[in-house]
């Protein structure tokens, strides 16, 4: 055990206010101070650092300060370390308690910091007069209101104790009197005012009679300009039943006589009995109502806001309306057009909120992969890497750079659908090929990420092969990937399963997958841009939180919808429709040997690349060494038309979209004029449909994207370049 830390006070209390109040004190007074929220921790932190003192709230979870107090005076080591008891409690069974439990002293709520440093120093003096002194137990059996307390204290602990509770009987007391004093001094002060309120309404009543008094005098004098008043005036009895109107009041509800209006009562005007019953609660109660404002029925039976101000005299009520109706529309409007704010204000909050965890998620979707193709690369140039690792390396590396590219579509793609820039092309389709390429493709992908146990199957309604439709199979493609990709995802055992059902004149897509499943909260918001449904802390995956909301945009463009059934820990299953479009199938024809792309040998050919890009043109030309072609250069679109201008015979154009001085379109054009079958293939960054079908109609023969793939490359030059053969 460690020696007394002359100047550590413990403190047990879980009030944090009252504990943080006490810590300034005992601070001030040059104290050290720890704290515990109850006396179990309190406990430890004596067992840990022996205090000077410890000052104890009684009421406290856990454990409460008479066990703390107990528990401490129970222990060989720790029993003269003196404990104050902090509590409003004021019961003599109260004291008998802290006797009982070793207490040292008492200190009543509320305190001040005279009373409870009083109570320290006196105790720490005494401690310390006593020094080592071994001062004598006493065992005494007090019975008190029928109970017996055993009390096991010192005498100066006893003593101690009953003059902490005199002071602090002294206290309340010398509080009280304070309080009586306060309350005297009220009592006086409210009674001034009392008079002085009494004098106010006396002469507030001389002035209301001597009004009156006015008003009867002046009644004639003024009956002709009640009469030509703009504001309704009106008398009745208390009942309602209308002694008078002047012409505005019948001009306000639409009466064209004041015998009309005269015949009814003021309550059959009133919109609802409730309206006409708080109004007369008012009257009654003040004898006189100040823009009130009521609802009244006019003639022709529409409403009419009104504000009315009255004075009740005897059983006369004397008043006059103001039409209010158009400054209620103006009103209403404001409010509709302030929760239309709101509305709007909330939902750019919400928008502002999902984008700040968008572009959050965004730079880890990005520098993940990004990590990848830099810390591989950096790895391949390292001259004693071994075939094997290199060839692991380059896979890793082309993985990354395709994932990378994916999600830059993705973001491409819900740039163009927010700002109504993506089209439909739709063209003769052949579905169950397509959904058989899709089936092919994510098989690979499984064996690939290692996800043999999950059965895939594909279903189509149609069993013909050549089942032909009218639509956009890239974006039927794109939709159902993304679909996929998230089935995949979140599944890890049990099966995924896609296709297709026909219900009257609409195709019905599904995507049904035994993974972790949506929340009903989840369904509400899974479709919204830049939002994820994973809500899991044991595993976070990937992804940017875009596919579902492209899905979402691409289905509504095409004219259908796509809904969720999900249970969370069970599964989803995913539903989109397209409307049926049934069109002929294409004729066949017979398809042309063309010799595999690793066999092809151009020798004798010239094609032209046109690419303002040095890198982008080394990247080509290294892919068409391996085919011995003559490879010509030209840096943009002027260049490229100037071979052409020179005489020179191609046999093929690669040629880049965008470029300086003259883009892709406007060469091919130009190339155009001088030759009708060369081949002409686009070669860009663009990849979206838009682009795709722009290049197609400019005169190109094909389209390829960027980053080049030398598989692809290659298959379509050797296809162009053999095209007659």
């Amino acid at each position: 055990m460690d020696k007394t830390n002359n100047n550590l006070i413990l403190i047990a209390e879980d009030s944090t206010t009252q504990a943080e109040n006490l810590k300034y004190i005992l601070e001030k007074n040059g104290y050290k101070v720890e704290h515990g929220i109850n006396g179990q921790e309190t406990l430890k932190l004596v067992k840990r650092d022996r205090p000077l003192l410890i000052v104890a709230d009684i009421l406290m979870p856990v454990m409460n300060g008479y066990e703390l107090c107990r528990r401490i005076k129970a222990d060989e080591n720790l029993r003269d370390v003196p404990v104050i008891l902090l509590t409003s409690l004021t019961e003599a069974e109260d004291v008998l308690k802290g006797l009982e439990c070793g207490a040292d002293s008492y200190v009543m709520k509320p305190f001040n910091e005279q009373h409870l440093m009083s109570r320290i120093q006196s105790i720490l003096a005494s401690k310390a007069s006593l020094g080592d002194e071994k001062v004598k137990q006493e065992s005494i059996d007090v019975l008190f209101a029928g109970k017996k307390y055993f009390v096991n204290s010192t005498r100066f602990q006893i003593l101690n104790m009953l003059l902490s509770t005199y002071e602090g009987a002294v206290q309340k007391t010398q509080k009280l009197t304070e309080t009586q004093a306060a309350l005297s001094t009220l009592r006086t002060s409210l009674e001034k005012k009392v008079e002085e309120k009494t004098e106010y309404l006396q002469l507030e009543i001389k002035e209301r009679q001597q009004v009156e008094t006015a008003i009867k005098a002046s009644e004639k004098k003024y009956r002709n300009l009640v009469e030509n008043a703009l504001v309704g005036v009106f008398s009745s009895t208390l009942e309602g039943r209308l002694y008078f109107v002047n012409e505005a009041f019948c001009t306000i509800l639409q009466y064209d006589s004041v015998e009309k209006l005269t015949s009814r009562t003021f309550q059959s005007l009133c919109n609802t009995p409730k309206n006409y019953k708080a109004f007369l609660e008012t009257l009654r109660k003040n004898h006189q109502v100040r823009d009130f404002e009521i609802e009244l029925i006019s003639n022709p039976g529409q409403t009419k806001w009104v504000i009315v101000n009255a004075l009740l005299k005897g059983e006369i009520l004397l008043g006059m309306i103001l039409d209010i109706t158009e400054r209620k529309k103006t009103q209403e409007k404001e409010k509709e057009y302030q929760e239309e704010l709101r509305v709007a204000k909330e939902k750019a909050e919400e928008s502002d909120r999902s984008k700040t965890a968008f572009l959050s998620n965004m730079s880890h979707e990005i520098r993940t992969p990004m990590n990848v193709i830099t810390g591989f690369s950096s790895l391949l140039s390292d001259p004693y890497i071994s075939t094997e690792n290199s060839t692991e390396f380059v896979n890793r590396i082309s993985v990354s750079c395709y994932s990378l590219l994916n999600l830059i579509e993705n973001i491409l793609d819900i740039a163009k659908l927010e700002a109504g820039k993506l089209n439909i092309y739709e063209k003769k389709c052949s579905l169950n090929q397509l959904l058989t390429n899709i089936y092919s493709t994510f098989s690979k992908e499984k064996r690939i990420n290692g996800k043999d146990q999950i059965s895939f199957r594909l279903q189509t309604a149609i069993q013909e092969k050549d089942f032909t439709i009218l639509a956009d199979p890239f974006r039927i493609h794109q939709i159902l990937s993304n679909l996929l990709d998230n089935a995949f995802k979140f599944t890890e055992k049990g099966s995924i399963e896609f296709g297709y059902t026909i219900q009257d004149n609409t195709l019905q897509f599904f995507v049904k997958d035994t993974g972790i499943g949506l929340s009903g909260d989840q369904k509400e918001f899974v479709f919204e841009s830049f939002r994820k449904a994973e809500d899991i802390k044991t595993k976070l995956y990937g992804g940017a939180g875009l596919g579902l909301a492209i899905c979402k945009k691409l289905i509504m463009l095409i004219g259908g919808k796509i809904w969720v059934e999900s249970e969370l820990g069970k599964g989803s299953t995913f539903y989109f429709t397209i409307p049926l479009k049934v069109a002929e199938k294409p004729v066949e024809e017979p398809e042309k040997k063309m010799p595999a792309y690793e066999s092809v040998s151009l020798k004798d050919k010239n094609i032209l690349i046109a690419e303002d890009n040095l890198l982008n043109y080394k990247l080509i030309e290294a892919i068409l060494a391996k085919t011995k072609a003559k490879i010509f250069w030209a840096r943009d679109g002027v260049e490229a038309v100037e071979f052409f201008n020179a005489g020179k015979d191609f046999d093929l154009v690669l040629m880049d979209i965008r470029m300086p001085n003259m883009d892709g379109f406007q060469a091919t054009q130009e190339i155009r004029r001088f030759t009708k079958e060369l081949p002409v293939i686009a070669v860009t960054a663009y990849s979206m449909g838009d682009e795709k079908e722009m290049a197609m109609q400019a005169g190109f023969d094909d389209y390829l994207t960027k980053p080049v793939n030398s598989e692809t490359l290659l298959n379509i030059v050797n296809k162009y370049i053999y095209k007659e053969r």
